[in-house]
């Protein structure tokens, strides 16, 4: 049987068919994911266009009825996104057995699910472009908006990079023996799957990275089993059997950690995770050695609680680029390919400095615990960010909001640019001053570190279709900042604003209404909002005052303040108490320019973003 696969190959093979079995969990892809598998194929298609791109191995079981028909053991998550793109993109073809589909039905479908017949219907319907007849499936129709969000902004590029996922994007099918029965797939399904892990990449590679240091594996187990584990911070107040360490203690522990950075033995020493007696057992086992795990599934990304904003394997590839140098890292356009994480050690990390990166792997946690924020997710699900960095006097309203403004940028930055390119520069920063760093230095080196990087941009254009959804989340951070230095009347839904991945641009007057705007004011920055997938596709082709009262929902605190810039959309149509109109987009975009405008130092190494800016209005 063939084992190599692209979208081209299966929409070639008219008897290739998937089926997602009972035991498989529901289709939990979200943005993030589809959005990190587009960019990094965009990248690909542009970097090695003639070289495959590959999103890893897929398990499969074939039935025994005969037919080349397959239950997808593992892999479901990637074959999904892989339909939702073909819908996109139209893929006829590869979505059903004979590309006609306009007769398709159930067992002409690609990709099935057994006992989900709802989700095979709204897929079926999705092909079809037809109503979906009442139900929707949420995930899937986000990611469906997702990926056309994505390769609208591609403009020219679009069929070009829609060609190369079709014939370059390249998976392997693993077809476990036929001898299998029931219970020996749910036993591999719960393998794979333990922990939300099973055995993972970042796994294997410590066992690995271990190899090479024999005598010391001991203590760089629990140095690797307490980083591993991104969601709980490494510095905590202790507990002493039934007696609390008191808070100036803990900041006592918390601030000799920075100044022993590079001491390893001291930083294992201050730490919680190392506080007990070195165990003889090391722990290390050969990778036969690892048994499969029975237990219970574990969600990386909680619904309640705290959580960092990389995970593990993200985190390692951070830790290995901050260790090796420019050129090394820069070879290749997947070296932050958490799904390439072998292949990447493999090749840049030497086995003489296999140490350096498990003392640097403490060191830069430390950095990452105490600087970078973290997510915080309360009980409506809606996102907030903290920050274990603190001064130890924050004694009047300034030292609060200078912290405060720490805060907003850095989750600006963390959902408008990707941790590969800031958090890299931060932690160098910080590693060389982490014991003197205050509030004002650290924020404005991140507000120069992101004025640097956009004031050579070659283009800037703020209209829909070619406007980088950058300049959205730069806007709203300065509308907060402005709003949180009144110093009355200050607007509450705006205060409690907290950035999100909102990737979907919403036309406050719709793109189909029975009163057309001129494309030049209906796409123009004025007219223009940034929201989540989901309130866009809430918003569909309503009219503006409709729009509206979601918006007053939103100030009311019934729901999540989406944007900003919407909000004062709202506002400024309800202070002149007439509709939504030309003049009102283009007095209000011009305003928004000019925050953005000035937002850019006056200086003459900011004059040409500067005049790029002033020349959108």
């Amino acid at each position: 049987m063939k084992t190599k696969y692209t979208p081209a190959l299966v929409a070639e093979d008219k008897k290739l068919h998937f089926s997602i079995p009972l035991y498989q969990r529901l289709f939990e892809w979200q943005e993030p994911q589809i959005i990190q598998l587009l960019n990094d194929l965009k990248a690909a298609s542009k970097k090695t266009p003639e070289q495959p791109y590959y999103i890893g191995m897929l398990t499969a079981y074939k039935k025994e009825d005969g037919k080349q028909d397959f239950d997808l053991v593992d892999g479901q998550q990637r074959f999904t996104v892989l339909m939702l793109m073909g819908i996109v993109f139209k893929w006829n073809d590869f979505l059903c057995l004979d590309g006609n589909i306009h007769s398709l039905i159930g067992n002409n479908l690609r990709l099935s699910f057994f006992a989900r017949a709802k989700d095979g219907q709204y897929i079926n319907y999705k092909i079809k472009g037809v109503d979906s007849g009442g139900y929707t499936n949420a995930k899937m129709e986000a990611g469906i908006k997702c990926i056309e969000n994505f390769v609208d902004m591609l403009n020219d590029e679009k069929a070009k990079f829609i060609n190369y996922v079709f014939e370059k994007l390249t998976f392997f099918i693993s077809y476990l023996p036929d001898e299998y029965k029931l219970h020996d797939l749910n036993r591999y399904f719960e393998a794979m799957n333990a922990t939300g892990r099973g055995l993972e990449n970042h796994e294997i590679l410590k066992v690995n990275l271990l190899k090479e240091l024999i005598d010391k594996q001991e203590y760089y187990v629990r140095i690797w089993n307490a980083v591993s584990d991104m969601d709980k911070p490494l510095f905590r107040q202790r507990y002493y059997d039934k007696e609390k360490e008191d808070i100036i203690k803990f900041h006592e522990r918390q601030n000799k950690a920075l100044i022993y950075l590079d001491d390893n033995h001291e930083l294992f020493r201050l730490c919680n995770d190392f506080e007990a007696k070195l165990e003889t057992n090391t722990g290390i086992k050969t990778l036969k050695e690892i048994e499969p795990k029975n237990d219970i599934p574990y969600k990386q990304i909680r619904s309640i609680g705290e959580r960092a904003i990389l995970s593990f394997p993200e985190f390692l590839l951070q830790v290995l680029r901050l260790q090796i140098n420019d050129e090394e890292s820069e070879k290749t356009s997947d070296f932050f390919n958490v799904h390439k994480l072998q292949e990447t050690f493999k090749w840049c990390l030497k086995s003489e400095n296999v140490e350096l990166f498990f003392k640097n792997l403490l060191k830069y946690r430390i950095l990452f615990d105490y600087f970078i924020i973290r997510i915080s997710n309360n009980d409506q699900n809606s996102s907030n960010y903290t920050l274990a960095f603190k001064e130890d006097v924050e004694s009047n309203d300034s030292e609060k909001l200078n912290r405060e403004k720490l805060i907003k940028f850095q989750s600006m930055l963390n959902v408008s640019t990707s941790s590969n390119i800031w958090l890299s520069k931060v932690l160098v920063f910080l590693a060389d001053r982490a014991s003197k760093v205050d509030t004002i230095s650290f924020y404005n080196e991140l507000i120069d570190f992101d004025n640097d990087r956009r004031k050579d941009i070659e283009t800037l254009s703020l209209k829909y279709g070619d406007i980088d959804r950058y300049w959205f989340w730069r806007l709203d951070y300065y509308l907060w900042e402005e709003e949180s230095q009144k110093t009355k009347d200050q607007n509450k839904a705006i205060l409690e604003y907290s950035f999100r991945a909102n990737r979907s641009i919403e036309h406050l007057h719709p793109q189909t209404s029975t009163i057309p705007w001129e494309s030049i004011n209906l796409n123009s920055f004025g007219n223009l909002a940034m929201i989540s997938p989901s309130f866009n596709s809430t918003q569909s082709n309503d009219d503006e005052n409709v729009k509206f009262a979601r918006i007053e929902n939103q100030i009311n605190g019934k729901y999540l303040l989406e944007s900003i810039k919407l909000l004062l959309m709202y506002q400024k149509a309800k202070e002149k108490n007439v509709n939504w109109n030309i003049d009102l987009a283009k007095e209000h975009g011009n305003e928004m320019i000019q925050i953005l405008f000035d937002s850019f130092p006056d200086s003459e190494k900011y004059n040409d973003i500067r005049e790029k800016l002033s020349n959108q209005k």
